[in-house]
């Protein structure tokens, strides 16, 4: 076995002597291991693609969402498994997968748990594993990605609060499976697995492994209406608020803002200038190792 880690050393949970540790953990185990540090936006997908030439078996994101959407976007379709060691902001791969947030008890994982198949999303082609979506958190991810000097949970909380306050939804049309929806939303998010991150569950139906993408839109309401939803948005129950909430499930979703517009991959920011994205699913094409689901999960 082989496994190759790519470290993103500004990941938004920190963790001290990242390879330093990975020393220590393979010393003494007949185990081919190497890591590389990313550089810049993108480089975890050229060290992808290394690691892949190089014949790893498994590569390894050590940081948060982008940096695994990065890493996990040339091994679709490829023999060769990611492992994540969630080092993010929301890690919200980890969490739809149950991999344990604990760096050391994810890095044993690693070597204890077999190959699952999981879905893959794609916006214009460009692979997702998470979350896609636009409208309010495409504003929050960019408006996070370019201005925060600080990662964490709480910065965004801070941009979103921001936000929040002043936005004004636009109109978008939506074709899911060939069925027209108007939306008039403070959110259109596409989700491949339950939660953004931060335990989140914004898609309470959704599972990571169905071959289905769900478009889940959120309208605005005042803010003690939006406060009086956030226990069940992290309990699993956001669809219980029928006045603010709706979802649909399909395979192909074609997404119309009516105007240039940010949208997010996974918590990265993209621009499109025509407004117009179309989302489809990849069903298993991405080999993972983590843990079982169990069926209290």
């Amino acid at each position: 076995m082989s496994y190759f880690f790519i470290i993103n050393p500004n990941a938004g949970r920190r963790t001290p002597d990242i390879q330093g540790r990975l020393k220590d953990f393979f010393s003494g185990r007949r185990l081919r291991f190497e890591y590389a540090f990313t550089e810049a936006r993108g480089h975890a997908s050229e060290l992808a693609q290394q690691a892949l030439q190089a014949g790893f078996a498994t590569v390894v994101a050590v940081g948060g969402d982008g940096t695994i959407r990065e890493t996990a976007g040339p091994l679709i379709g490829k023999e060769a498994a990611l492992g994540i060691l969630p080092c993010g902001s929301g890690n919200g791969l980890a969490r739809n997968l149950y991999i344990p947030l604990d760096f050391d008890t994810a890095l044993e994982g690693l070597l204890e748990w077999e190959v699952r198949r999981v879905d893959a999303g794609l916006a214009d082609g460009k692979a997702f594993f998470v979350a896609a979506g636009v409208g309010l958190d495409a504003e929050v991810a960019h408006d996070f990605n370019s201005m925060s000097h600080r990662r964490g949970i709480l910065p965004y909380v801070w941009h979103a609060a921001r936000r929040v306050l002043g936005y004004k939804p636009f109109p978008a049309t939506a074709v899911v499976d060939g069925l027209r929806l108007e939306l008039t939303a403070m959110v259109n998010a596409v989700l491949n697995g339950v939660q953004y991150g931060g335990g989140a569950k914004v898609a309470p139906g959704a599972y990571i492994d169905d071959g289905l993408l769900d478009l889940v839109s959120i309208k605005k309401a005042s803010v003690p209406r939006l406060l009086a939803a956030v226990p069940d948005l992290f309990a699993g129950r956001l669809d219980r608020h029928k006045d603010i909430y709706s979802a649909f499930k399909g395979k192909l979703i074609d997404i119309d803002c009516g105007r240039a517009s940010w949208y997010h991959l996974d918590g990265e920011d993209f621009y499109s200038d025509t407004g117009k994205i179309r989302f489809s699913v990849l069903p298993s094409a991405l080999r993972v190792r983590a843990p079982k689901p169990s069926l209290t999960s």
